[in-house]
C-alpha cells in the first residue's frame, strides 16, 4: 500500500520529469505512473531512483498497465463499459487478487476465474437487488441543514461522521479523499481526522473522479467492528451487495487459501451521496491544464447545472458537462440520490450553503440526534436529476439494443417477481389473490398482456400466474402494464413470506369449517413480502380433508371440530356409516369415538338425526415447521382455539425462526426446529407470547 510519504515522492519525481519532457501526455503518463506505483507498493520499497528509472523508460510504463485477461472477473461487465467502477469486487476477494485503480483488473490466474464473490456482489451483474430492497424497508423523508464544520454543501456529511466517531457509534468511518484531486479511499478513527487526513489528504470535499473504498478491507485488517462509509449511489449499491450477499447469493462469503474469507468489518452505516456521474481522472488533469492552472490550485470541483465548474483561490472555470467525458458506465446508471442508503446527501433542493438530507432508513434516523432539520425541501430538483439519469439511461439502453451491444439486465431485478428462466428470459410471478379467486376481466388482462410480448401463461402449484417466455428488453414494460392494478402484485419469488394458499372455506365449500378467506386476508395484510432466513410458505384449508398440503409447509392451517356423544344417543348408527377414516364404533345404544383416529372433520355432527352430537373442540389446528420438495417433513402439530391464537402463534414463529435460523436461503424452517430442538424452539416461541403479545 503506498504511504504519504511515497505519495510525496512520486509527485516530486512526476513534477521534474514533465519539466524536462514537455512533449508528453501528462495525464496519460500520471495515470500509468500511478497504476504502477501501486502494483510495485505491495511488494518493494519505493524510492526515487526506482521511480526515476520507470519513468525514463516509457516502454516499461506502456507495458506496466494492468489488463483484464480472458479468465479475469466480470469479463462480460468490465469489457463491454457496463461497469460502474464502484470497485466492490476488490473489497471481498478473499485471496486480495482483485485490484483496482479507475477500473477492476486481476494480474494472476483465479480459481474461480471471476465466478466468484467478486462476480456475485457487482451491482451490474447481481440478481437479488430486490431482495436488499426488501429487506430495507425503505422510505423517503427529506430535510435540509448545515453544520459548523467546513466541508462541501454544508458539511453535514463530516460533521455526522465526527458526532458518530465521538458517540462510540462507530469505530472508523471510510470515506474519499484526494491527493491532488486524484481520489484516495481513507480510513479514519477520530473526528480530527475527518478534515485533515495526516494534513495530506483532504476528505471534506466532493470528488469527481473514479474512487474505491478499499479501505474498508483496511479496516477490517486494523481489528474495526464497525464502521460507516460514504460512497456514491453505485458503490452504495455494492455496499448492500455486500451486507446482504448470503440472501442474494445463496450461501455465505467465499472463503481464500488460508480458509477464511475477506476481512470485512460490519457496515454500520451507509451514507450515499447524490451523483450524476464521474470522470477518469485523466479528463480532470487535461481539463485543468487547458485552462492553464495546475491540479496543485484548484480548491473545490462542483456542478451547477450544464456545467462543472472548476475554483481556485480567485476564479471559477465553468465547462460544459458535455464536453467532459463521463466514465461510460455512468451512462448505465439511473441512480441519482443513492436510494439505497440509510441517508443520502446532496445540494438539490435545499438553500446555497445547506445540505440536502434524505432519510430511508430507521437507522438513518439516527441524524436527527445530531442536526435541527429543516423539511420544506423542493423535491422538484431532485426529481428533475433523477428524470434526468433516468431519460440518459434509457437512451444508453436503446442504443445499445440498436448497436448489438452487450447489457446486463441489472436493473429489472429491482422488481418483485421477476426469476430468470432458460434460453436468456426471464418469467414474471403474482401474488395468489386471497382464496385464488380471480375476476375474469383480471385473467383477460394478463392475456392481452402476454400475447401483446409474445410470452405465456402459467398457473402454479400454489395458485399463482406467472407471465413466462418474457424477453430481458420487455420485463419493465409489462411491469408497468400492471402497476396501477390492486389485484395483480408481482411477487413472491426470493427469501420471503410467499403467497398464502388457502382452499374456499366455509364460503364457499359445504365441508368447510372455517373462513379461510377471512384468515388469509388479514395475514396477507402483515405478512405480504416479508423478509426470512429462506421462504415461508402457508397453506389453508377449511377442514382435515387438507386439499391443500398444509401438513408439508412451513405454517399450516386447518379448521377442526371434534364430536362428543351426548346422553340422548339412541346408537342408530348414522355417525358411524358417515365416518371417513372408522373413528366411530356404535355399542348397543350408543357410539363411541375413537379420538386416535378421528381427525375432526365434524361429518358425523351434522349428520346425526338426534341431535346427539355434541362438540368436544371447535378451533383451527396448525401445523409448524412442514417442509416438501426435496424431502418431506410433516409439521408439529398443535390446537388453537380463536384466530387470534393464530396470529400470536405466527407471529412468535416468524420472529424466532429469523432469529435462530442460520444459513440464508438454505434453511427452512424445518431445518432450524431440528438443528434447535423441537423443545427448545417451541418453549422460545412461547416466551415470546407471554412477553411480547
Amino acid at each position: 500500500m503506498l504511504t504519504f510519504d511515497d505519495e510525496k515522492l512520486i509527485n516530486k519525481c512526476l513534477d521534474k520529469f514533465l519539466k524536462e519532457n514537455k512533449s508528453i501526455d501528462v495525464a496519460s503518463l500520471k495515470l500509468k505512473m500511478w497504476e504502477f506505483a501501486k502494483l510495485m507498493a505491495n511488494n518493494a520499497e519505493i524510492t526515487e531512483d526506482i521511480v526515476n528509472k520507470i519513468l525514463e523508460d516509457l516502454s516499461v510504463i506502456e507495458n506496466a498497465v494492468p489488463t483484464v485477461h480472458e479468465w479475469a472477473l466480470n469479463r462480460d461487465i468490465v469489457q463491454t463499459d457496463i461497469c460502474a467502477k464502484c470497485a466492490t469486487c476488490s473489497i471481498v476477494c478473499p485471496n486480495d487478487l482483485v485490484k483496482f485503480n479507475e477500473r477492476p483488473f486481476i494480474l494472476e490466474q483465479c480459481l474461480r476465474k471471476g465466478n466468484g464473490m467478486c462476480a456475485e456482489v457487482c451491482p451490474r451483474k447481481i440478481t437479488g437487488s430486490y431482495d436488499v430492497r426488501n429487506r430495507l424497508d425503505s422510505f423517503e423523508e427529506y430535510y435540509y441543514a448545515k453544520s459548523n464544520v467546513e466541508g462541501q454543501s454544508g458539511g453535514v456529511v463530516t460533521k455526522l461522521l465526527q458526532d458518530l466517531l465521538d458517540d462510540g457509534e462507530i469505530d472508523g468511518a471510510v470515506v474519499i479523499g484526494a491527493n491532488n484531486w486524484k481520489p484516495v479511499s481513507v480510513i479514519v478513527t477520530s473526528s480530527e481526522g475527518l478534515y485533515d487526513f495526516n494534513k495530506n489528504v483532504d476528505t471534506s470535499k466532493s470528488k469527481y473522479a473514479i474512487s474505491s473504498l478499499q479501505a474498508i478491507r483496511d479496516a477490517g485488517e486494523m481489528g474495526l467492528e464497525k464502521i460507516a462509509v460514504v460512497g456514491l449511489p453505485c458503490q452504495v449499491a455494492g455496499l448492500r451487495n455486500i451486507q446482504y450477499h448470503p440472501y442474494i447469493s445463496k450461501h455465505g462469503a467465499e472463503r481464500g487459501r488460508n480458509g477464511k474469507p475477506a476481512k470485512i468489518p460490519k457496515i454500520e452505516y451507509i451514507f450515499g451521496l447524490f451523483c450524476t456521474e464521474k470522470f477518469e481522472y485523466s479528463e480532470l488533469v487535461k481539463k485543468v491544464d487547458s485552462l492553464d492552472i495546475s491540479m496543485d490550485d484548484v480548491v473545490k470541483c462542483d456542478v451547477k447545472g450544464k456545467n462543472f465548474i472548476i475554483s481556485t483561490e480567485s476564479e471559477d472555470y465553468p465547462i460544459s458537462l458535455a464536453d467532459i467525458k463521463a466514465s461510460p458506465g455512468c451512462l448505465m446508471c439511473r441512480d441519482f440520490d443513492a436510494e439505497l442508503a440509510d441517508i443520502s446527501f446532496g445540494d438539490k433542493g435545499s438553500p446555497d450553503g445547506f445540505s440536502t438530507i434524505v432519510v430511508r432508513t430507521e437507522k438513518g434516523k439516527i441524524i436527527e440526534k445530531y442536526f435541527d432539520l429543516n423539511t420544506d425541501v423542493n423535491t422538484d430538483e431532485i426529481d428533475f436529476m433523477r428524470n434526468f439519469k433516468l431519460k440518459r439511461f434509457n437512451k444508453e439502453v436503446e442504443s445499445r439494443a440498436e448497436n448489438g451491444e452487450a447489457n446486463s439486465y441489472y436493473y429489472i431485478w429491482r422488481h418483485p417477481g421477476v426469476g430468470s428462466a432458460r434460453n436468456n428470459q426471464v418469467y414474471l410471478r403474482f401474488r395468489t389473490t386471497i382464496g385464488g379467486y380471480y375476476n375474469p376481466d383480471v385473467l383477460m388482462r394478463i392475456c392481452e398482456v402476454a400475447d401483446k410480448y409474445n410470452a405465456k401463461i402459467k398457473l402454479t402449484s400454489r395458485e399463482e400466474i406467472e407471465i413466462q417466455e418474457i424477453d430481458l428488453c420487455d420485463v419493465e414494460d409489462i411491469v408497468g402494464e400492471f402497476e396501477d392494478d390492486e389485484v395483480l402484485i408481482n411477487g413472491t419469488e426470493g427469501p420471503l413470506f410467499r403467497s398464502i394458499m388457502a382452499c374456499p372455506g366455509s364460503e364457499h365449500c359445504n365441508l368447510g369449517l372455517v373462513d379461510t378467506n377471512e384468515l388469509a386476508e388479514e395475514i396477507e395484510k402483515n405478512y405480504a413480502e416479508k423478509p426470512a432466513n429462506y421462504k415461508f410458505k402457508m397453506g389453508i384449508t377449511g377442514c382435515p380433508n387438507r386439499c391443500l398440503a398444509v401438513t408439508t409447509t412451513d405454517f399450516g392451517i386447518n379448521g377442526v371440530k371434534t364430536p362428543e356423544t351426548k346422553e340422548n344417543c339412541n346408537g342408530c348408527g348414522r355417525c358411524q356409516d358417515v365416518c371417513k377414516v372408522d373413528a366411530i364404533e356404535v355399542r348397543g345404544d350408543t357410539s363411541i369415538t375413537n379420538y386416535g383416529i378421528c381427525v375432526g372433520c365434524g361429518k358425523c355432527i351434522g349428520a346425526c338425526p338426534n341431535d346427539a352430537k355434541g362438540i368436544k373442540f371447535e378451533g383451527y389446528s396448525l401445523y409448524i415447521g412442514g417442509k416438501g420438495g426435496r424431502e418431506t417433513i410433516i409439521g408439529h402439530q398443535i390446537y388453537a382455539e380463536t384466530k387470534q391464537e393464530i396470529y400470536d402463534t405466527l407471529e412468535a414463529v416468524f420472529k424466532i425462526y429469523n432469529d435462530l435460523s442460520i444459513k440464508p436461503q438454505k434453511e427452512r424452517l424445518a431445518h432450524t426446529i431440528k438443528r434447535v430442538g423441537d423443545l427448545d424452539f417451541f418453549n422460545k416461541v412461547e416466551e415470546y407470547k407471554r412477553n411480547n403479545l
